[in-house]
């Protein structure tokens, strides 16, 4: 159900796997995939040690269709299911297989408003995770996620760090900027650029550490009826308690619980799905 690329060094190594379009409309880790992937097949870049794994597009029939997924969130159900319905279902069975043969996890985002900043997750954030996260070119990352989730019975987080977590792999996600804005697919190729230079599949100059101002997710909000957003909220915008941040078409306004930042507000969110995030201290 997706494709992969398999390129492997003559030395010994880790092997690294590269994700994108895990939401198929996210597209900047396809394209930035595609062009390393053909740089890679020319002899533009030669592999030093170890292997890297490719899926430039992991859910190929949402990212037809132009949509972040066709029946129900892949990063939502990573994990094995013993009869999958879903199309997403039939491609977690397969994913995590890929998921299980790396040591290292980069996964490849994209996000929904213009001149959203490009950012990372560090879901566990251990001291090899934390070493991974300072070669990754963006400026914030954001951390605490598992726990937002962890006391919700509406949505699962079976996403793909929570599986490699439990598989002892390495992950990052990089959320690399607006979906449609081409910096986000430099960034997308700087980022497996730096990646494979830093675990030594690529020789070349180490990238510098970039230290990161770290925020501490709070919680999170299910648009549950028709409603919009009080304001045109950019990721990571600075809220104060008791700010209006949306309205149902009912009247009833949702408040900002504490002072932090409104995190990746979704203006176009359905029914049932996550519309914001609250982030509150930098760690």
């Amino acid at each position: 159900m997706f494709k992969s690329y398999c390129f492997h060094a003559s030395k010994t190594g880790p092997h690294i796997l590269i994700l994108g379009a895990v939401h198929g409309n996210e597209t900047a880790g396809t394209f930035a995939q595609q062009e390393i992937i053909h740089q890679i097949e020319t002899g533009a870049l030669s592999l030093k040690s170890g292997s890297v794994t490719f899926i430039p597009i992991v859910n190929e029939r949402a990212q037809r269709q132009d949509t972040r997924f066709v029946d129900e969130n892949l990063n939502r159900i990573i994990k094995y299911h013993k009869t999958p319905l879903t199309n997403e279902q039939k491609i977690a069975n397969l994913l995590i297989k890929e998921i299980d043969k790396a040591d290292v996890l980069l996964d490849l985002h994209s996000t929904h408003c213009e001149k959203d900043e490009a950012f990372a997750f560090i879901d566990y954030p251990d001291e090899k995770n934390l070493s991974f996260l300072k070669i990754i070119p963006v400026q914030t990352a954001l951390a605490g996620w598992p726990l937002i989730y962890q006391n919700n019975s509406e949505i699962e987080n079976f996403c793909t760090e929570e599986y490699a977590h439990q598989k002892n792999i390495s992950a990052l996600t990089v959320e690399c900027g607006y979906h449609k804005d081409k910096k986000a697919i430099e960034i997308a190729k700087q980022s497996i650029l730096n990646t494979l230079i830093y675990y030594g599949i690529l020789d070349d100059v180490s990238p510098t550490p970039i230290t990161k101002k770290i925020i501490s997710l709070n919680s999170f909000i299910i648009k549950e009826k028709n409603g919009y957003l009080a304001n045109n909220f950019k990721h990571l915008d600075d809220i104060k308690k008791g700010d209006v941040l949306a309205v149902y078409e009912t009247g009833e306004q949702l408040y900002a619980p504490v002072d932090g930042f409104i995190i990746m507000p979704n203006h176009k969110a359905n029914i049932n799905e996550e519309w914001y995030y609250i982030g509150t201290k930098n760690l």
